[in-house]
């Protein structure tokens, strides 16, 4: 997936994550496309509203265990 997709865009890709798990018969890949068009759709309304992706950071960083 890319970040510079408009809105509009990302709703086609939307649509047509959602025709394709529609027409399939295997239900892995109905799940990635239903997953892929929620994603888009989104995407579409995060983009619509005015709000900025940022980049996806660990909130917890895992140390070793010093003893």
């Amino acid at each position: 997936m890319t970040n510079a997709l408009t809105p509009e865009e990302c709703l086609d890709r939307a649509r047509m994550h959602d025709q394709l798990a529609a027409t399939t018969a295997d239900a892995s890949a109905r799940m990635m496309h239903q997953a892929m068009a929620a994603e888009f759709r989104r995407r579409a309304e995060t983009a619509s509203s005015g709000m900025r992706q940022t980049a996806s950071r660990p909130i917890i960083e895992l140390m070793p265990n010093v003893a």
